[in-house]
């Protein structure tokens, strides 16, 4: 499930896994950790919307955001 749209992965690769993409959240070139707590799993359409979209810079904060919550969760 995309943790963007809510909605199932669009497709399942050839190995027949649903396909996601992961997101950074803090750009790796920006100094952002290659660590779980950074990284959020997007359809091909969120992550196009995220870099590529008007609201992208929002969208990007919205996911900060709902990470923050899972990794709360994850460490309780």
């Amino acid at each position: 499930v995309c943790q963007g749209c809510q909605e199932e992965a669009p497709f399942v690769d050839q190995n027949g896994r649903p396909f996601l993409e992961v997101h950074h959240l803090h750009r790796l070139s920006d100094g952002g950790p290659d660590r779980p707590e950074n990284v959020i799993a997007l359809c091909p359409n969120c992550h196009k919307r995220r870099h590529n979209g008007q609201d992208g810079d929002e969208f990007n904060q919205h996911l900060i955001e709902k990470a923050e919550k899972r990794n709360q969760r994850l460490q309780s």
